[in-house]
């Protein structure tokens, strides 16, 4: 996964000569003629320059566009849920705690805040956004289908508890927030809507039952009403805000803190409340704050014109038969019981599932590109995708979404192909995709602003094709989304082409990611952040004429399905040009040739590399300490495979099923994954190998290890996939590849679930020497494969 960005070399651009400017000779007088005014004697000076400028502005935008054209989006596909989608209510705002939107631009976000009611006058901490820095014990969806209802445990520091359920319908929505908290702490709730579109109005009601209502040219006329159970009893009265003042989105708990005041009756404790003396008549965003005990419940219930509203029963039910439906479904489909887990696993295994589906989130908006060395925005996009991580990173990842959709795809196969649609709909028109889409105010919130423009030159692992294999493969999918699957071929060929022509190599069958910095001297190895592998080590010495095994791996995979779909839904020249695309790609005495090592008996890059590197001081004069640590070498580099990084990179020719079955190179290849001197630990496979003078290597003085050594499940994931495989092949290898698929699953099951009882959380890697949690967490992104290798049908 790409964390880290880092500037790539753009070349100048020659610009056309300037044009000359034809200038109109002297007009020559025959007859006298009266002297007309001077034209300045009624046009002032100031007029004059402002005229300038303008004029001049205007031939630099036209000159800007002649010469430096604008990035072009393709057409977007059709809508695959035109009826229900702008609608319908979700959890599409997968940042938030508790936030929910419908997939549509004008849709007004709905969001919950609540903080501990202190005793003294102070600035309260307000949960709202999910923050690693909350520390919170735990949060996750326990039980969620990402589209008709959610189940979500949120634990606070001091064990206490606030369950928020919710469901939607026709197009509104109800739910349930549950507070159980300490004896006697006290809880202010905060609810809120937002307005997105200038044509949402809000006005605030008399009572808790029509608390809010306003108008929305999606939703029509609508009431939000609150409505408290019987026990539940307020600490004060409810507050409530409105304001036409327009509060940048990242700052809604902030615009809210500051407009709260302290209330403070006699012989009562201190109470919070929302500043209710500056509320405008109408406005864009509407608050309502409920101060509660330590035990409390109520009901949320947004009603329009179709959705009427709910008793308490009514919301029960319903919520019971989803609840109902979800759990007989996933039993179906992953089918756990009986397989002697226990409890914390299949807690987890289940938590892995919901918190991915009640994660995926909606955007619309523009994204950032570096195109021609200048920031343009490029869209608007409507992107439908599922994140890594709620708190760390909420957005879209290219690389990461195919392996998301792995796991979505066996409950939900239809979500998958409007994920996949969606990102379909971001490519340009040369057939590039962005790496990572961070499209609107929402999502440009949560990344630090020097790292939001994207690069049109730089590719990412093509992981849609690594589900798409699944699906074309599927034949209730194939017979279901028939007309969906062709519509998505052409896209997948122009991205694939993209990837063929722009990433390529020295030769014709070698590959190049784009992107590595040549000029860098502070990198241990430059890193190659379009792999996703980050700061996995590569030839040492960056190169045009370098080439990278995995890039070829993923374009052999890429191959195989474009042939499917061409078989399924092209035109016989199509087939039989995916077909040798494939047979090209797919070749595997071209792969050992490129790429094979008989002395180190593995596949490696190939570039200019130094097999003695080290970070050393340099003196740098001028620089603060007068030194700088930077790459030095004792040994030139030279043109060679890469052969002292045996790690993740070189297994994708297994991994992606690239090495026949009864090849001695796969006996070799799974050797050194169970070596323990190699890949193998306790806690799954590490990402590269112990005797590698990379491993646990920093990259920069200041730039720790990243895939260096640490235990990441989506390679796990692939490599399990393909020892499944391999154990069903004929060959002498199977029983070996057997025996390894389990421990390995073993190892996998056991640890996650113990760090995950230990911690409460999924993490983003594991460490390969104590098996601990690591990186960011909840990481429900693909991490949540765990789920898959629990299963018995984790390649099917």
């Amino acid at each position: 996964m790409h964390r880290e960005h880092e500037e790539m070399h753009q070349p100048s651009r020659r610009r056309r000569p300037p044009r000359e400017v034809e200038r109109p000779s002297a007009t020559i007088r025959y007859e006298p003629v009266a002297e007309p005014e001077p034209w300045c004697s009624f046009c002032s000076w100031d007029l004059i320059l402002i005229l300038l400028v303008m004029l001049g502005a205007g031939c630099f935008i036209l000159l800007h566009l002649y010469l430096y054209p604008n990035l072009e989006k393709v057409a977007p596909l059709p809508n695959i849920d035109p009826e229900n989608a702008p609608y319908t209510w979700g959890t599409y705002r997968p940042h938030m705690y508790f936030g929910l939107r419908t997939r549509s631009p004008m849709s007004p976000l709905f969001g919950m805040m609540w903080y501990e009611q202190p005793n003294t006058i102070q600035r309260p901490h307000i949960r709202h956004w999910c923050n690693q820095d909350d520390r919170l014990p735990g949060y996750y969806w326990y039980e969620a289908d990402g589209r008709h209802f959610g189940k979500q445990n949120i634990s606070e520091a001091h064990k206490g508890v606030i369950q928020t359920d919710w469901i939607n319908d026709a197009n509104g929505f109800a739910a349930r927030v549950k507070l159980n908290m300490a004896p006697g702490r006290r809880y202010n709730v905060i609810l809120y809507l937002s307005a997105q579109e200038i044509g949402t109005r809000f006005r605030l009601g008399k009572h808790l039952s029509d608390v809010f209502h306003g108008y929305n040219e999606l939703l029509g006329k609508f009431t939000m009403s609150l409505r408290l159970k019987d026990n539940t009893k307020l600490q004060t009265s409810h507050s409530v805000m409105l304001t036409d003042e327009k509060i940048p989105i990242d700052r809604y708990h902030d615009f809210v803190v500051d407009n709260t005041q302290a209330y403070n009756a006699p012989n009562q404790p201190l109470n919070y409340i929302l500043n209710e003396k500056h509320n405008d008549e109408e406005g864009k965003f509407i608050a309502v704050q409920l101060n509660l005990g330590s035990q409390a419940e109520f009901d949320i219930i947004l009603q329009t014109e179709k959705l009427k509203g709910m008793k308490p029963e009514e919301f029960t039910n319903i919520l019971r038969i989803r609840s109902y439906n979800f759990n007989k479904k996933y039993e179906n489909v992953f089918q756990l019981a009986g397989k002697n887990y226990t409890k914390t696993q299949l807690k987890m295994a289940k938590v892995s599932l919901s918190n991915m589906l009640g994660s995926v989130g909606y955007w619309y908006g523009h994204n950032r590109v570096l195109f021609n060395g200048i920031v343009q925005p490029y869209g608007p996009h409507v992107l439908f995708s599922a994140v890594p991580s709620r708190p760390f990173f909420p957005r879209g990842f290219l690389w990461d979404e195919g392996f998301h959709q792995m796991l979505i795809r066996k409950m939900d196969s239809k979500m998958t192909l409007e994920a996949i649609a969606s990102w379909m709909n971001a490519m340009d028109t040369s057939g590039w995709i962005p790496r990572e889409m961070i499209v609107g105010s929402e999502a440009e919130a949560k990344v630090p602003a020097e790292f939001i423009p994207q690069k049109n030159d730089v590719a990412n692992p093509p992981t849609l094709f690594y589900v798409m294999d699944k699906l074309v493969n599927d034949e209730k999918t194939v017979g279901r989304y028939a007309g969906i699957l062709k519509l998505l071929y052409p896209r997948l060929e122009k991205w694939f082409h993209w990837i063929r022509i722009t990433q390529s190599g020295p030769t014709r069958t070698t590959y190049r990611w784009r992107g590595r910095n040549e000029t860098i001297k502070t990198e241990l190895n430059p890193k190659t952040l379009s792999s996703g592998l980050d700061d996995f080590p590569r030839a040492s010495h960056p190169s045009d004429l370098e080439y990278h095994l995995d890039l070829r791996c993923w374009l052999a995979l890429a191959s195989r399905v474009l042939n499917r779909l061409a078989k399924s839904y092209g035109t016989d020249a199509d087939y039989q040009r995916t077909a040798k695309a494939m047979e090209e790609l797919n070749n595997f005495d071209s792969l050992v040739k490129d790429h094979w090592s008989e002395e180190a008996q593995g596949f490696f890059d190939y570039g200019k590399h130094s097999f003695d590197v080290a970070l050393s001081p340099v003196p740098t004069p001028g620089s603060p300490r007068q030194f700088e640590y930077q790459r030095v070498t004792s040994r030139a580099p030279s043109y060679t495979l890469v052969s002292d990084a045996f790690g993740y990179n070189n297994l994708f020719p297994m991994m992606l099923k690239l090495i026949p079955s009864k090849s001695p190179i796969l006996k070799s290849m799974l050797d050194k994954i169970r070596d323990p001197k190699i890949l193998w630990t306790n806690y799954g496979l590490r990402s590269i190998s112990r005797s590698s003078p990379y491993y646990m290597a920093r990259n920069t003085e200041h730039d720790p290890p990243y895939w260096r050594g640490y235990i990441w499940i989506n390679v796990n994931y692939m490599v399990l996939s393909s020892l499944r495989h391999y154990a069903d092949q004929p060959g002498p290898y199977r029983e070996n590849a057997e025996n390894i698929f389990s421990e390995l699953r073993a190892n996998l099951v056991k640890n996650l679930a113990t760090q995950f009882q230990k911690t409460g959380f999924l993490w983003e890697n594991y460490d390969d020497r104590t098996g601990e949690g690591r990186g960011c967490h909840p990481f429900t992104g693909w991490s949540s494969l765990i789920l898959l290798i629990m299963s018995d049908n984790l390649d099917t």
